[in-house]
């Protein structure tokens, strides 16, 4: 495997950023609701990043826009640091293990439906504006 330094300081500086701000538009959305066990924090950190991902990438593509180190800053390192697929898996479980099936699945179906439609959005936000 070629190693590549500046793109692995790329991924990991932009993990950095997008880590921490997930962890502050999560707890903000869920302090806006502290009294809630729905992972609202959780849904907000991935429907921005669903349509910031659609957006840039709307960018990306539409108007040839960056190198690869810096797609892999962006793409790679801020929103894969910033969305969180793991988290929102582990908080469906605990709902279902909790015995909130509907809860649940109303995690589930928000998240993925708003999400592919979130990145949809963010895309069509570049073509308008193109």
């Amino acid at each position: 495997m070629n190693v590549d330094l500046l793109k692995i300081v790329a991924v990991g500086s932009g993990g950095f950023i997008g880590a921490v701000f997930r962890y502050l538009i999560s707890a903000f959305a869920q302090s806006q609701l502290p009294d809630s066990k729905f992972p609202f924090g959780t849904i907000a950190a991935n429907l921005i990043g669903c349509l910031l991902i659609g957006f840039l990438a709307g960018l990306f593509v539409l108007k040839s826009w960056g190198n690869p180190e810096f797609r892999l800053f962006i793409f790679v390192g801020i929103l894969g640091g910033f969305t969180t697929f793991s988290t929102f898996s582990h908080e469906t479980f605990l709902l279902w293990e909790n015995g909130k099936i509907l809860m649940s699945l109303l995690n589930a179906g928000v998240q993925v439906i708003f999400g592919l439609a979130f990145v949809w959005a963010g895309y069509q936000l570049v073509r308008l504006f193109s």
